[in-house]
């Protein structure tokens, strides 16, 4: 009966159709009806797709690499225990000759007083407070009642208020090569919005992530990867999961993550079944959290 509501263009497959046993029949069934533009499809417009800007689009809005892409990486800096700045390991000798370089370049020219006027996005060298080094920036805002600029270390990730006098201009011959750091995202995982079980799952990131670790690209969000990490084998995102200390986005796509998200909801599972961390007074997830004012 469905099949035929749709062929007729009097119904339009929804998107549940296709975990169906009769997901192709309804398939060919609406193109055939769009074709003839029948009913529901008589105005419809075939939205053409030029060829190499084509991207499948998940439930995240991701798009998709053609195929998993691994690579060595190491974390640089960890923001939350979903947001992580990572080098490429291959990428390592490449940075400590740029570094070594730069440096030496600073020392047999110092920069002088005043030299370096900071602008917003401006690429420059910046010391860090914590090791008195420079290191190559990014500025991101200038504090105009102050002589204090907020900036971005680019091949590490992280972020700092420095005085201007502790920036420089940064040598052409350095601003070529790109930040060693990138951005990722471990993907389909959702953070916790309670502080104290925010900084409980940033601490087992930052256990996790001593090592190097094994990323897989499965998207990018805008620029930034999305991603699955490995640490002496053990998934990172699973890890949080079975203790109880993050969630994750159902992703309808089953072809593409069926063994990711059944991996995710066996370890969520364990996690609601043995009461651990966020689970250890019952089946609570964020949206009954906020309901009945749960906080930890």
């Amino acid at each position: 009966m469905s099949v035929e509501l749709v062929k007729e263009g009097l119904a339009k497959m929804h998107f549940t159709a296709e975990r169906g046993k009769y997901f192709d029949h309804l398939s060919r069934a609406e193109a055939d009806a769009k074709a003839a533009r029948k009913k529901v499809w008589k105005d419809y417009v075939e939205t053409v797709v030029e060829k190499e800007e084509a991207t499948e689009i998940s439930d995240s809005n991701i798009s998709e690499p053609s195929a998993p892409q691994l690579k060595e990486v190491v974390a640089t800096h960890i923001e939350d225990c979903s947001k992580i700045w990572v080098q490429h390991c291959a990428d390592g000798p490449a940075l400590i000759s740029l570094m070594n370089q730069m440096r030496a370049d600073l020392i047999s020219n110092p920069p002088l007083a005043g030299s370096f006027t900071p602008r917003n996005g401006a690429l420059c060298v910046a010391i860090f407070s914590e090791d008195n080094n420079w290191y190559r920036a990014k500025v991101l805002k200038v504090h105009k009642d102050s002589d204090r600029v907020d900036v971005l270390f680019i091949d590490y990730g992280n972020q700092a208020t420095v005085s201007t006098s502790n920036t420089a201009p940064l040598s052409p011959q350095f601003t070529s090569v790109p930040g060693a750091a990138s951005e990722c995202q471990l993907a389909f995982i959702v953070p916790p919005e309670d502080e104290d079980w925010r900084e409980d799952s940033l601490r087992e990131v930052q256990m996790l992530a001593q090592a190097k670790l094994v990323m897989t690209v499965l998207g990018k969000a805008g620029s930034i990867d999305l991603v699955s990490l490995s640490s002496n084998g053990t998934d990172i995102a699973t890890h949080l999961l079975s203790n109880g200390l993050v969630e994750y986005e159902k992703q309808r796509n089953r072809n593409k993550y069926g063994t990711l998200m059944s991996a995710y909801e066996a370890a969520m599972t364990d996690a609601r079944k043995n009461r651990r961390n966020r689970f250890r007074y019952g089946d609570f997830t964020q949206d009954d959290a906020k309901e009945f004012g749960y906080s930890k």
